[in-house]
Parts: structure tokens; C-alpha cells; sequence
């Protein structure tokens, strides 16, 4: 399946996904997790670096899917990295403490070389 609203390239074990709307709803936010589950399973990708540059609102019920799929990724000793979250959305995540769970970073690159000092 490939969802509409995630551009997604893979190097080797490395995703980087790319939300390609403004408003990402629970609806979205289960499609792009359930394409990134089938990379893990069937393209034995580990590393998920999901980029929300287009985002610019993210529903509160979009955590829940990504702490599952954070749960999944712990089968593979997989990590997700977020990046360039516009304010709103870091906030979201930082008075939630999942930035703990999930780091965010202001690029692409630095999210490589977060994933790279893990490994």
C-alpha cells in the first residue's frame, strides 16, 4: 500500500518519510505508520527518520500511532527520529515527553547523524 500523503525513500536500513500535507489527522497519521510497518517488515528497514516540514498541525490522537509504532520498533531495535516540526508540533511533543522516545531535529541530516550515534 502506498499512502497518498508520505513520499518515502529508503537507503538500505534508513527511511526517510516525508509528510507531504498540512493537516496530518489520526486517519493519515495510521496510513503513513502502517507503510512504514511494511518497510520494516518485508525491506528490513530499522532506522525511521519521519519529516514534517509540510506539517503544520498534527491531531493530539496521531501520538498514539506513533508510540505503537515506536512498540514495533523495538522488535527490531529500530529508532524514529522526527524532524523539522514546526513549533506547535514540537511543543506537542515535549509536554508530552515523547521527544525523549522520539528526538527532533531541525534537518534531515541532523536526524542522519542522530540515527548514526545510536547505531
Amino acid at each position: 500500500m502506498l499512502a497518498e500523503n508520505v513520499v518515502v525513500e529508503q537507503d538500505g536500513n534508513l527511511v526517510v518519510a516525508t509528510v507531504v500535507t498540512p493537516l496530518l489527522s489520526l486517519s493519515e497519521t495510521q496510513d503513513v505508520v502502517l507503510e512504514l510497518n511494511d518497510l520494516m517488515r518485508y525491506n528490513n528497514a530499522q532506522l525511521f527518520i519521519l519529516d514534517l516540514k509540510e506539517v503544520t498541525f498534527m491531531d493530539s490522537s496521531c501520538l498514539g500511532v506513533l508510540v505503537q509504532f515506536l512498540q514495533d520498533l523495538e522488535h527490531v531495535r529500530g529508532r524514529l527520529v522526527l524532524t523539522n516540526c514546526n513549533e506547535n508540533i514540537a511543543f506537542l511533543f515535549k509536554v508530552t515527553r515523547l521527544d525523549d522516545a522520539m528526538p527532533i531535529t531541525d534537518s534531515v541530516e541532523e536526524a542522519r547523524e542522530v540515527l548514526k550515534g545510536a547505531a
